[in-house]
């Protein structure tokens, strides 16, 4: 039963990480920026190292949240801090899409500091590291991973972190690398271009909506 219990957990963890790595940042530039200048073999590497990095952080926060996701106070911290953390990452997203000028594609990947090597210089092995690198140095996914896995009280499941870190790998695998291929077509890159500012707005509310609705919801109730 705890195993079912996990699972199902686990469903409302995943769908909450997917809208997370749908908001363009760091981890998805890392990606985009490889497929469009680079290689789909340096692209997947890429989106290999960015599931290592989080299913690393994942197993971490997991293993050391064992013991916390048993006490009320720290349950109640997770629970503000999660609903805090989606608020910010959609405010984030929602402020961008403001913006008077959206960064192309290329340009945001190169400057930001995971894509500070040129993709058609590097060598497989080097994107995976680099994406590895800017997976593990993603503060908001730290966060999002410790306050999600208290929220939705994974610890109390008896599951292992290994189990939990192959399942995030999974699911950023599966993401990324579903970026890294449709991202090699030009119409992609091109419908992106175009529809950037609205996906930034549309994840933003939403974001921030769940954010309010989750402390709101005790409230109300």
């Amino acid at each position: 039963m705890q195993n079912l219990g996990f699972f199902r957990e686990l469903g409302s963890f995943a769908s909450a990480y997917l809208i997370i790595m749908a908001v363009p940042g760091p981890n998805f530039a890392m990606v985009v920026q490889s497929s469009v200048h680079g290689s789909l073999r340096g692209a997947l590497s890429a989106a290999a190292g960015l599931a290592t990095g989080a299913s690393l952080l994942a197993g971490l926060a997991f293993a050391g949240l064992l013991s916390a996701g048993r006490d009320e106070a720290w349950q109640g911290v997770a629970h503000a801090a999660f609903a805090l953390t989606l608020v910010l990452i959609g405010t984030r997203a929602l402020r961008r899409s403001m913006r008077r000028s959206v960064t192309s594609l290329s340009s945001e990947a190169t400057l930001s500091s995971e894509a500070s090597l040129s993709s058609k210089a590097s060598r497989a092995s080097t994107n995976f590291f680099t994406a590895l690198v800017t997976a593990v140095a993603n503060p908001l996914t730290a966060i999002f991973f410790a306050t999600s896995i208290l929220e939705l009280g994974l610890t109390d499941l008896q599951a292992s972190p290994a189990l939990m870190a192959m399942s995030v790998f999974v699911i950023a695998l599966s993401w990324f690398g579903f970026v890294s291929l449709m991202f090699c077509f030009t119409p992609v890159q091109k419908a992106f271009q175009l529809l950037r500012r609205p996906l930034d707005a549309s994840l933003g509310v939403y974001l921030i909506f769940v954010g309010i609705s989750h402390v709101a919801a005790p409230l109300i109730g």
